[in-house]
């Protein structure tokens, strides 16, 4: 005969079993929990995101990997005004150096990234062994353009002025360019897209001239007697472009405009076309031209 109390205890052990098996089948019905690794620049989506994104279902959702300025600002425009009614759910991962962004998309972190134009993308790649695509033609220019806090105009340059220019191969050769056309310096024949401070045979003023990070350009800005730099800089600083600029380079060639760049072989990817096509929308053109004023120009 079964004691009260040997019932009891039955009871309770078959109720905690039936417990835990309901657990058990709950769990394997929630949705999957993302246990990938994360680098520390890459931010994690929040659990509101998540939840919505399970929510619509209808959305492809896009990790995307920008610099702030501009790209940053034009992608958010695109998420906040274009993305919902083309069923698209962007999540924007900011990265301050290129580095980061482009090792983020080889490591499969983001699905494409917004920042860099063809030769950097190219040379990045064949240094750092990573098969990249950029989608044409491309969607901003941010124009290298000469600038001062010393001189109001190029005719005030000194002798031995100190000159900043981007240390990184491509856009050396872009402010070298604006340099030569502005009659500052001349370039060997033939110098070609991978020009830099050796190819410079002519330098009438002796222009001490310096490579630098394109992050130190502004900071270092008073330092110098002019600095040579690309349009996202100059938006980030307050200056502007129609105003400021000593000398600027011309928009007609888009050899360094900014486009979105993929792995190869996800080129095609829907997710990616889409993203690409609404970047390239007129409306994302017209808000660059209202925004930046020159300083950021939009590819036709």
């Amino acid at each position: 005969m079964i004691t009260p109390s040997i019932r009891t205890k039955r009871r309770f052990f078959l109720l905690t079993a039936a417990s835990f098996t309901a657990s058990l089948v709950f769990s394997s019905c929630a949705a999957p929990q993302n246990s990938s690794t994360s680098n520390t620049a890459v931010s994690s989506p929040t659990a509101t995101t998540a939840s919505n994104t399970t929510a619509t279902g209808a959305k492809e959702k896009i990790k995307v990997g920008v610099s702030p300025v501009p790209a940053g600002d034009i992608l958010k425009f695109v998420k906040d005004n274009l993305a919902p009614q083309a069923g698209l759910d962007i999540e924007i991962v900011t990265f301050n150096d290129s580095v980061q962004d482009n090792y983020a998309l080889r490591d499969g972190l983001i699905d494409a990234n917004y920042f860099q134009h063809v030769p950097f993308m190219e040379d990045f790649g064949k240094r750092h062994n990573i098969k990249m695509v950029a989608l044409n033609p491309p969607i901003h220019l941010n124009p290298v353009g000469v600038y001062s806090k010393r001189h109001k105009s190029l005719a005030e340059v000194p002798q031995n002025a100190i000159v900043t220019i981007p240390d990184d191969v491509n856009n050396a050769h872009r402010a070298l360019k604006v340099l030569e056309d502005a009659k500052l310096i001349k370039l060997k024949k033939n110098a070609g897209v991978l020009a830099s401070v050796k190819d410079v045979v002519e330098n009438p003023k002796n222009l001490k001239i310096k490579e630098i990070p394109g992050a130190q350009a502004i900071p270092s800005l008073p330092d110098v007697d002019l600095a040579a730099m690309t349009g996202n800089w100059v938006v980030q600083s307050g200056m502007r472009t129609d105003k400021d600029a000593l000398a600027l380079e011309s928009a007609q060639n888009p050899l360094y405009a900014v486009t979105v760049t993929t792995l190869q072989g996800k080129e095609n990817d829907p997710k990616v076309q889409k993203l690409y096509k609404l970047l390239r929308d007129d409306k994302v053109k017209q808000f660059i031209k209202d925004k930046y004023q020159g300083a950021v120009l939009p590819i036709p």
